[in-house]
């Protein structure tokens, strides 16, 4: 019965790995900074919507995303990426 246990938890922290590292990719986002009114989202570096202790910033700017990728508005809050 214990092989059996280790052998299952084995495979279930290869999965939960795994779709990590999937997700991952899939959370990232460009972070923008504001500049001017003629460039109020400035591509800066990549952060992620989701959640964490860390907000996305360059320098002392705070960085956000965009809602739709073909309007020039940046308000999004993004946060920093953990490897």
């Amino acid at each position: 019965m214990m092989p059996l246990a280790v052998i299952f938890l084995g495979i279930a922290g290869a999965f939960v790995t795994m779709s990590m590292g999937s997700t991952e990719s899939l959370s990232t986002t460009q972070g923008y900074r504001f500049v001017s009114q003629a460039d109020p989202c400035h591509a800066e570096q990549m952060c992620t919507p989701v959640a964490t202790p860390t907000i996305c910033t360059s320098g002392s700017s705070r960085l956000w995303g965009k809602i739709n990728p073909s309007i020039n508005v940046c308000n999004v809050p993004l946060y920093k990426i953990y490897n």
